[in-house]
């Protein structure tokens, strides 16, 4: 009988941190904005909600595609749940934000008791991000209708964030949020910048903002926080993985 080699007390790629990441079916945008981000000894394993695309033309439409995402959240933890994450950054803004407060809260403390490690969502990251820089006034970009953007407007506002100004995108569906243009995002960074913010924060896990955002944050000298970004950041300080990342923007300049 031949001897098993030696295995050490890790995956050996993921001999800092395994990361589990849970996204929708119809994001393609979270897995390649987190793994630019991702530092050596850190493996992002993925699990995906079982969500349908659909043709999104009104809040009635939003609601129906939220709620489809909410009940595969779950199970897309159970697919992840053999290979033992350390932490899960949770790809998924609007359900969070449309659950709000303790809705929210119990929803993830579902999902920590169900995946068996801490998990991290968007939103709690996003006040995060703001309070480590400092900002209590901001601009909104959501790829969403007015009940989306309302709802992610009253998370942070319940917070103490000042909101002037919202621009939702309308997305036709969740999987065109992904094929928003470079061009409409510069475009609506445009459209909310003003003496009278602090930053530009953006919400929506499937929208491609993260190298607009960088770009953008260097032209304004101002913070300009993309959501995927965000999330990892939080995740991976969490999880005491602590070093900076040149050219990531300022969260990631932050020991």
């Amino acid at each position: 009988m031949e001897t098993p080699p030696p295995l050490g007390p890790r995956a050996t790629l993921a001999h800092r941190l395994l990361m589990g990441v849970v996204v929708p079916a119809t994001n393609v945008t979270t897995e390649a904005e987190m793994d630019d981000l991702r530092p050596r000894g850190v493996v992002n394993a993925t699990a995906r909600i079982a969500n349908p695309d659909r043709a999104v033309g009104s809040d009635a439409d939003a609601a129906e595609v939220r709620a489809a995402m909410v009940a595969g959240l779950m199970g897309a933890l159970d697919t992840l749940a053999p290979a033992k994450p350390d932490h899960v950054a949770i790809g998924v803004m609007v359900e969070n934000f449309a659950g709000g407060g303790a809705a929210g809260d119990a929803l993830l403390a579902e999902a920590e008791a169900r995946i068996g490690c801490p998990v991290t969502a968007p939103t709690h990251a996003t006040l995060a991000a703001l309070a480590e820089l400092g900002i209590t006034r901001i601009a909104l970009l959501t790829p969403f209708f007015p009940a989306g953007d309302a709802a992610a407007r009253a998370f942070l506002e319940a917070a103490g964030v000042v909101v002037p100004r919202t621009l939702g995108l309308r997305a036709p569906g969740p999987a065109a949020i992904a094929r928003v243009t470079d061009a409409a995002l510069r475009d609506a960074v445009r459209e909310l910048e003003g003496p009278d913010i602090e930053a530009i924060v953006q919400v929506g896990t499937n929208l491609p903002f993260a190298g607009v955002a960088r770009a953008a944050e260097a032209e304004l000298g101002k913070p300009v926080l993309a959501t995927n970004p965000v999330t990892y950041w939080h995740a991976l300080r969490r999880a005491g993985v602590t070093e900076r990342i040149a050219g990531a923007g300022r969260l990631f300049a932050l020991a």
